[in-house]
């Protein structure tokens, strides 16, 4: 069986884009992860056994290669941190009316920025995985080579922290 790389290209690099910005939101970070998608699976294409398997292949490869991407990102600071996928975006209004509560989001939104920011790295980085980039806790522990139970106890305690940060803050 002989794989066509420049067909398997042009059939799936939308595919390869769409998964990298869903898990990565960033469209200039998802154009190179579709680069190193590529690259990975031209590297790799004697281990296509079944060309039909081609896309479910490749979605593998574009998973692992932004989760590596993030991963990379979170060591260096330099992850663009929204840690609600832009959720709260939706309470925004364009009207006058809401200026206000727009303004009091947003200042939330950098709040809370920083006290993610303030957690040890390894909880940091549990944490954006699931709430940003929605993992759950076995892919995080495949991702991160830890134990479930590792993962979840990092979130837990990254959540306790954020919690108490907010009570304290807004308690008073």
């Amino acid at each position: 069986m002989a794989v066509h790389f420049d067909q398997l290209y042009l059939q799936y690099h939308k595919l390869v884009y769409h998964i990298a910005l869903r898990i990565t939101r960033d469209s200039s970070l998802s154009e190179d992860i579709v680069q190193e998608t590529f690259l990975k699976a031209y590297k790799k294409i004697d281990t296509l056994i079944d060309e039909k398997k081609a896309g479910g292949w490749l979605s593998s490869i574009a998973t692992r290669t932004s989760i590596d991407f993030i991963r990379k990102e979170i060591r260096a600071g330099e992850v663009p941190i929204d840690p609600f996928n832009m959720e709260l975006d939706c309470l925004l209004s364009s009207s006058q009316e809401d200026v206000e509560r727009t303004v009091d989001i947003t200042l939330l939104k950098e709040e809370l920025v920083t006290e993610i920011r303030q957690l040890p790295l390894a909880q940091q980085q549990v944490f954006l995985l699931r709430v940003q980039y929605g993992m759950n806790e076995e892919e995080i522990a495949e991702k991160l080579d830890l134990k479930r139970s590792t993962v979840k106890t990092r979130f837990f305690r990254a959540r306790k922290k954020l919690k108490n940060l907010y009570t304290l803050k807004y308690s008073a």
